[in-house]
């Protein structure tokens, strides 16, 4: 109970932070651990009236387990609980307002954007008719590709799977003139893959327009139109930075650097 109290009952404290400066290494620099701001499970409150989290760690009897739950108001309760199953399960009591995060669609659309490249699966109960029992079960389908093209050696890439996550990347039906895919090692490490499109967009003089690249940060999404990464006059590229180390700013919109 105390470690639930501890980084659930902190505003601020970072658990993964933490365990990463414990055990710093080269191993776990480039670990696919994100949190570094302890602030990302209070988001949960945007949308949610309530949250409740179950929670029993691995060699714990059934009955040692806890229970937390607050408001986001400055307070939580903390109780122990029996729960079968060990890890955690946290319940979001959505606000009236916010019930478009029912719609499975609207989820997978949001998963798709920000998570689908982390290197773990994200499943989503669906449910599935079976026409000959006559009845609906609720199934585990993984909706995710966990899977990201650039972190693999290029020689490892054969030109139709770049191609191909190119129009993935860009909508763009043409197949790219040419592409670049680099991995940088220094006081910051990062990987690009950059690609030079057959034509130029329609929207290449319009210098009002947003132009630059996707940026990920352990493979998760963070921003699109990266600017900073992108002379104006290379607009016209299209590609992804994604870096282990970058210094990013609690909204995680903006990246400090």
């Amino acid at each position: 109970m105390s470690q639930v109290i501890d980084h659930l009952g902190t505003i601020a404290k970072s658990g993964t932070k933490e365990f990463l400066t414990a055990t710093w290494s080269r191993s776990s620099k480039n670990s696919q651990l994100i949190g570094q701001f302890g602030v990302g499970f209070y988001s949960a409150f945007i949308v949610a009236d309530k949250v409740t989290v179950k929670t029993r760690a691995a060699g714990e009897e059934v009955d040692k387990a806890v229970l937390w739950e607050s408001a986001g108001e400055g307070e939580y309760s903390v109780a122990d609980i029996e729960k079968k199953s060990r890890g955690t399960d946290v319940i979001l009591h959505l606000r009236e307002d916010e019930k478009e995060f029912l719609n499975e669609w609207r989820l997978r659309e949001i998963i798709g954007k920000y998570s689908d490249h982390i290197g773990l699966p994200v499943e989503m109960l669906t449910k599935e008719y079976d026409d000959e029992a006559k009845s609906a079960a609720k199934n585990g389908k993984k909706i995710n590709k966990s899977d990201a093209l650039w972190t693999r050696s290029k020689n490892d890439v054969s030109d139709e799977e770049y191609k191909a996550f190119y129009k993935h990347l860009s909508h763009d039906f043409v197949d790219p003139v040419t592409w670049a895919h680099n991995k940088v090692e220094g006081n910051q490490a990062y990987t690009s893959l950059l690609y030079v499109p057959a034509k130029a967009p329609w929207d290449l003089f319009n210098r009002e327009h947003k132009h630059g690249l996707k940026l990920y940060v352990q493979r998760v999404f963070i921003m699109d139109d990266a600017e900073q990464f992108m002379p104006n006059y290379l607009r016209f590229m299209r590609g992804l930075i994604d870096s282990n180390d970058l210094p990013l700013n609690v909204s995680r919109e903006i990246f400090t650097g």
